[in-house]
Formats: structure tokens, sequence, C-alpha cells
């Protein structure tokens, strides 16, 4: 298994420690405001993050939560919003029958988008501010959102394998943006509505959601990963599998994460 070098510690404390402080700030500011609409987001949001989709080439996830993290941002307290984004995250990390993640890790992804949440109610509250309307106020959160969860992992994976950053960044992000931008989408529709007492849409929004869930399932299925990223592929799911090992995953997981991309490259 391999160690931690000292820059990885150093950066994954850091991450860890700002994400601690934000979510213990928001606690202590407590309030309980739309306890229907936060017992109702809460509860679609953690389905949501149970529902993850496997990259192609990559020995790792992406879930479907997105578009009610953005909600959350938009539509709660910050302390609320700060709650439901740590609770998903830890529920998105739990282990499953194909999927294990170690407690560093759980750690470090429960940071990491309780960061990016902030950043996003952060977003959204300047872009309202200064007059932007609803559509285009969500965007700006859905963007912070965006880099505040993806430059994270960038940053580990060039730290723990010496990958070169903006390379593995475009790697993630070709295959994310489209779905950031539905999921930006999304809230926009969602966040209109309830405006006007439309909550049947919100709720309808979770039976969406598993559609576009089982369509990435599908996608990514049929999709090889020369026709995803047929240059970066191969350093992309090394450096990964680094990554995954650093963080306490057994070998033959990223042995097959691994040995699968290779597969599908060669």
């Amino acid at each position: 298994m391999r160690k931690f070098s000292p820059s990885s510690k150093i950066f994954i404390v850091a991450v860890v420690t700002i994400g601690a402080a934000v979510l213990v700030k928001g606690l202590i500011d407590w309030k309980a405001s739309k306890p229907f609409e936060f017992l109702a987001l809460l509860s679609m949001t953690v389905i949501a993050s149970r529902l993850r989709v496997k990259l192609p080439g990559i020995n790792g996830t992406m879930s479907v939560n997105v578009p009610f993290l953005l909600i959350v941002a938009v539509q709660l307290s910050s302390s609320q919003a700060l709650a439901i984004a740590a609770l998903a995250s830890l529920v998105q990390s739990m282990p499953s029958t194909q999927w294990r993640t170690a407690p560093v890790q759980a750690i470090f992804n429960s940071a990491t988008i309780t960061n990016a949440v902030a950043a996003a109610a952060l977003a959204f509250g300047f872009a309202s501010q200064r007059g932007l309307v609803l559509p285009l106020s969500i965007a700006a959160a859905g963007i912070a959102f965006f880099f505040a969860n993806t430059l994270p992992i960038a940053v580990v994976l060039w730290l723990a394998e010496g990958a070169a950053p903006v390379k593995t960044w475009r790697a993630m992000a070709r295959l994310s943006i489209p779905y950031y931008a539905l999921s930006a989408g999304v809230a926009a529709v969602v966040c209109a509505a309830t405006q006007f007492a439309v909550w049947g849409l919100s709720l309808a929004l979770l039976p969406f959601m598993y559609f576009i869930y089982t369509s990435y399932r599908l996608y990514f299925a049929d999709r090889t990963v020369a026709e995803v990223q047929p240059v970066e592929a191969k350093p992309m799911a090394r450096a990964v599998a680094s990554v995954s090992s650093a963080f306490g995953m057994t070998p033959s997981d990223t042995a097959s994460g691994e040995a699968a991309s290779e597969r599908r490259t060669s």
C-alpha cells in the first residue's frame, strides 16, 4: 500500500480542516427555517447520493446528487445546506457491493463536497445581490460548485502521483461538465417552481434523476475509454488507482480498476 507523501498529507488535512470549520460555523449559526423543505430535500439528497455511476477509465464514481445540492444551497439557510451536504456526502461514500471507500477518503470527500456547497451558496448570494436573474445566479452557483468539487481532486492526484494537474482536471471535466450543466438547469427549474409553491415538481425530481442515473450507466457502459479520453486514459487510470491505494482501498480494487482501463485502451 502506497503511503501518503508529506505534501499530500498537508493538502488533505487542509481540505478537511476547512470543511470542518465551515460545517461547525454553519451548525453554530443554525437556523431552523423551512422545516418541511429541509426534511424533504434531506431525504431526496441522501437517496440520490446512493445512485452512483462508474466513470469509464477511472477507478471512481459520480453521484447524481448535484441538482439537490445546488437546490439546498439556493433554497435553504447556509447551516441547513451544509448539514445536508456533509451527511449526503458521507452516505455517498458508504460501501456497497461494487465499491468500497476507506475512512480517510470518505472524510476527504465529505469535506470537499461541504466546501463546494458553501462556495455555491456564496456565489449565488453574490450574484443575487448584484441583480442577476435566478437562472444566472444558479448558473454562478453551479460553476462555483464545479470548480470547488473538481480542483481538489486534481490537486490530490498531482501531489500523490505527479499527474499533470491541468490534464487530469480536463479529463474529469470532459466527463462531468454536461452533467453539471444539466444539474444547474434542473435546479433553476425547480427553484423557479417553488417560488410559486409548486412543490410537486420538486418531489418529481427524484424519479427524473433516477432516469438520468440509468441513462448515464447505459451511456458509460457502451462508451469505450478511447472514445471518451483517447490520450489521457492510461495516465488518468494509473493516477486515480494510485490515489485510491493511498486512501486505503484494497490492492485488488485498484488493480482491477487499472486493469480494466488498460484493457479498454488496448
